[in-house]
This record gives C-alpha cells, structure tokens and sequence, in this order.
C-alpha cells in the first residue's frame, strides 16, 4: 500500500490508518437497503442540506453507510469541536486532564464555548511537537483520522490570528459553499461525510489502533459528549427523544451571509447496533431541517424492525406422514 501524507500522520501520531470501505454487508439485504436510501433522497430533495448515515454492528464492523450530498463543503459551525476533544485525551496525560464543570473542556464540549475552544485548541497544540502552528497541528490530526477537511481560522482567544492556509476559502481551488447559484465564501467548511467519519474514529478507533492509550481516550471523549447541555436540545435530540453522543452547530441569519446553518452529528444507540448520523443544512427553515433529520431517525428504527424480520428463522411446516 502506497502511503499518502495522511497514512504517514496516521502512523506518526500511533492512530488508526483511514477506513476508506463503504462497502455493503452481506447481512443488509440489499432491497432494504435501496429502500431506506429512495425515502433518505426524497426528504433532501431539492434542499441545501447533506447526509451521512452509517450502521455498526455489535462487533464494530461497518454494515453499511447511506450518504446524500455527502461531499458536499457546507459551513461547518460548532460540530467541529466534537473532534477536538479526543485530540485532547490523546496528547493531555491523564493527571494534567481537566474535564470538571468549571474546566475549559467542558465549556467547549458541553456549552460549546467559542473561546475556551480556542484554549482547549491551544493547550493541545502546545504538547504536539512539531513547527505547525495550533490550527495546523489540529487539522493534521483530523487528516489522520480520515477527514479531508479541516478549520481555516478560528478568530478569538490564543488562536486569534492563526490560519491554516491548506483550508482557505478560494474559487480557484473551489472551497466555496455553493447556495442557490450563488457562491460563499466562509472560513470553515467540512462536509457531512467528514462529520461521520470523525464519529466513526470517536465510536471506534481503538478496534483498530495501534495507539495504547486510544482506547482511554475516546472512551472519555464519549463520555464528556453524552452530556446533554442543561435547558438546549440540539437538533437530533429534538426527534430521537433518547439523546446521543454527539455535537450541533447552528449558526442563525444575521451572523452568515448563507443563510441559517443546522448541523448536527453523533453517535445513536438502537439496540444491539449504533448508528453514525451527520447532517448539515444552511439556508433552509428549522422546520424543514428537523423534518429531514425526523425521516432519518424514522428510517432507521424502521431498519431495525425489518432487518429483525429478516433475521427470524424459518419456519418449516411439519412433514406429514401417510
């Protein structure tokens, strides 16, 4: 296998090489599946918005992944900071961890404070070896995980001023968000399938890291964002009343020149399987937003009815004798 720069940051930094099978399990029957993807479509339709749903089975494996617009570079908003926090575990030693109530991590991952962001960026960044600066030392880790995408600048706190040049916003290199036919330019784009690939690292890394502490780490990453903000709901916990592990962004009106941004992504638990789920949307109505993100939940309880039908053994008829 021909290393890429991402394989070799992998490498460096102990962690996982990126996944790049999408392949489809033989234990999905492939109608469902096409069905689960007809209805997933027809709710985006004719919508800015983006999704990736992907389906782990109790042995981590991949079952299968269901993406709509996927690639499609979107203002990314908060949802980005979910993936600072294993960042975090992974280089702070467990005795200079602060994770309580009143610690900068909290802030960032619970209340999703903009500017403890920065600090928790910083404090990071400042145990990575290396001549890159916060945000490009934050952006190589994203590489390492399978990301393609990563943050241009993040304008307050220690990180004021800090650029990460590989991400600007350019039409020559076509990171622009694309609305209407109309062409925007914004600081810090990702797409849905970035979002769930940095889930797929949170939800299962360390079944296929070589990196001794990684386990550790996203086990208290998941922890930290399995704890929903007191008096929000983001938009998935508006219609999976169950909560998940997970991290919104949204960004209204008169603070983007796009238009309203809804994002959110995490991780869901439905029975034996846990599901990936990225969504993201920008200039369209919240009603609208949560009515996709609805289907999507909808559709999969509907796959775990069904693949269950499909699991039942069969019942032979008795032989009849004479």
């Amino acid at each position: 296998m021909t290393l890429s720069r991402r394989n070799l940051l992998a490498l460096a930094a102990g962690l996982p090489l990126p996944r790049s099978d999408a392949r489809q399990d033989a234990r999905v029957p492939a109608h469902l599946l096409e069905k689960m993807r007809e209805q997933l479509e027809e709710s985006l339709a004719g919508r800015n918005m983006a999704l990736d749903l992907r389906a782990l089975a109790e042995g981590r494996d991949e079952l299968f992944r269901v993406q709509i617009n996927a690639e499609k570079l979107l203002p990314v908003a908060s949802c980005f900071k979910a993936f600072v926090v294993p960042w975090y575990y992974l280089h702070v030693p467990p005795e200079d961890q602060q994770d309580d109530p009143d610690s900068a991590m909290w802030d960032m991952a619970v209340h999703s404070g903009n500017y403890f962001t920065a600090v928790v960026l910083d404090q990071v960044a400042s145990r990575v070896p290396g001549e890159g600066n916060t945000l490009e030392k934050f952006n190589d880790f994203l590489l390492s995980i399978g990301m393609q995408n990563g943050i241009f600048a993040w304008n307050t706190g220690p990180t004021y001023g800090l650029y990460d040049l590989r991400y600007q916003p350019s039409d020559k290199t076509g990171r622009l968000v694309h609305v209407r036919e109309r062409e925007f330019w914004i600081f810090n784009v990702f797409t849905a399938s970035d979002l769930a690939q940095g889930y797929d690292f949170i939800a299962r890394g360390e079944h296929y890291s070589s990196g001794a502490n990684v386990a550790e780490a996203l086990r208290r990453a998941r922890r930290i964002l399995g704890i929903p903000e007191k008096g929000f709901r983001s938009p998935i916990e508006r219609v999976f009343a169950p909560g998940y592990i997970g991290k919104q962004g949204i960004i209204l009106t008169d603070e983007i020149p796009t238009g309203t941004v809804y994002n959110d992504a995490g991780l869901l638990d439905f029975g034996p399987r846990q599901y990936i789920l990225a969504f993201m949307s920008v200039a369209e109505p919240t009603s609208k937003a949560l009515a996709a993100l609805r289907e999507a939940v909808w559709q999969i309880g509907l796959m775990e009815q069904l693949l269950l039908q499909e699991q039942k053994p069969v019942q032979r008829p008795p032989r009849v004798r004479g």
